[in-house]
This record gives structure tokens, C-alpha cells and sequence, in this order.
């Protein structure tokens, strides 16, 4: 199934899917309620259930990371004149900026893989997103 057009999903079966990933599957819940068709193609099932898990991941990511911060952000001065002592001023800056520009990059990657659904969910194609599209496939068994 993957990366091949998938002739049963309608246009406006396919319009939804892409939109369902910027709106974390809430305009695929409306559009279910709406049609109340018990039958949605495979395709936009895959589609909604991979923005959704999408949603999940990206939001319990930066839920951690805002709980991390919170925990750290009192204690930051202290670890940093700890460590200021043992590791060279440069070198201490470094590791800090590395760790905050990884933060930042893990969150502009689930942007990317949102936009990448997206587009290949208008495409009318299947959008292979590693360890996100096994555990879509499983929930649909």
C-alpha cells in the first residue's frame, strides 16, 4: 500500500485526509458525524489515524518538554555554576545551546511530518511516516 495512488478515496475524501492533519483530526471526526457513512475508505481511515497518533506524539512531546523546563528552570543557575567549574566556559555553551537547538528541531520535525502528510494525503497518496504508520496499520486491522 505504500506510495501508490489509492483510486477509492473521493476528492473530498482526499481534501479532508490532508486536512486532517493540521487540525489534529478534528475536521475528521466533523466530517464522520456529518456524512454519518459507516464506510470511509481505507485511505482517509489510514489518513485520519495518522494525524491523530501524529497530534498525540507532538503534543505529549512538548508536554515533557514544558514539564522539563519547569523542573530544571529553578535549579539552572546552580547546575550551571556546577558545571561552569568542571567543563570550560565555551565547551558549557555549547552543550546548552546544542541541547535547546535539539528541542527545536525535534519540534520543527513533527511540523515537517505534519506538512508531509498533508501533501501527500492530497496527492491521494500514502504517507509513510516510520514507527507512526506500523502502529496506524495495527489500529486498523
Amino acid at each position: 500500500m505504500s506510495w501508490r495512488r489509492n483510486e477509492s478515496a473521493s476528492p473530498l475524501e482526499r481534501t479532508i485526509a490532508a486536512f486532517c492533519y493540521p487540525t489534529g483530526g478534528i475536521l475528521g471526526i466533523i466530517y464522520i458525524i456529518i456524512s454519518r457513512n459507516s464506510s470511509q475508505s481505507d485511505f482517509f481511515r489510514f489518513h485520519f489515524l495518522q494525524a491523530i497518533v501524529l497530534s498525540i506524539m507532538s503534543f505529549l512531546l512538548g508536554w515533557a518538554c514544558q514539564i522539563f523546563g519547569q523542573m530544571f528552570a529553578p535549579a539552572l543557575p546552580a547546575i550551571v555554576d556546577f558545571l561552569s567549574k568542571l567543563i570550560p566556559a565555551a565547551l558549557l555553551s555549547g552543550l546548552i545551546t546544542g541541547t535547546l537547538l535539539m528541542f527545536d528541531a525535534v519540534s520543527k520535525a513533527f511540523l515537517l511530518l505534519i506538512v508531509y502528510g498533508f501533501i501527500w494525503a492530497a496527492l491521494g497518496k500514502i504517507a509513510e511516516i516510520p514507527f507512526i504508520s506500523n502502529i496506524v496499520r495495527q489500529q486498523m486491522r
